[in-house]
């Protein structure tokens, strides 16, 4: 498949899911909404934490202010895309991961990337 009909289909595919109210749709909608994605999905697949602290040192400010990262956070764990939970030893501290059925999202999406890209001729 040459390089404009893999275009082609990953827009298709990106198309279909905006309409959505779901994991994807989130990991679309802005390019702060797809870092946040990105950042917890390599921790929590990798079974390390990753807090609010990281994350805001982690994504570049052009991306997104502190309080638009966290106003972020609040919705996904909101809509039960993340998971929040606090730290043993600082309450203070609150780490993210993805959600279970997020996970699943996230490696369906990964294939469906795998599967387009690599009919690169």
């Amino acid at each position: 498949m040459s390089e404009d009909k893999v275009v082609k289909k990953l827009k298709e595919n990106f198309y279909k899911r905006i309409d959505k109210h779901d994991e994807l749709q989130f990991l679309d909608s802005s390019t702060l909404n797809h870092a946040l994605c990105l950042e917890i999905a390599e921790c929590t697949f990798a079974e390390t934490a990753i807090s609010y602290e990281d994350l805001c040192h982690q994504i570049p400010r052009k991306l997104g202010s502190r309080s638009t990262i966290l106003n972020s956070l609040n919705y996904a764990v909101s809509e039960g895309y993340f998971i929040k939970e606090s730290v043993d030893y600082d309450k203070r501290i609150k780490n993210y991961k993805l959600s279970s059925n997020f996970k699943i999202v996230m490696v369906d999406w990964i294939n469906e990337l795998k599967i387009v890209t690599s009919e690169i001729e």
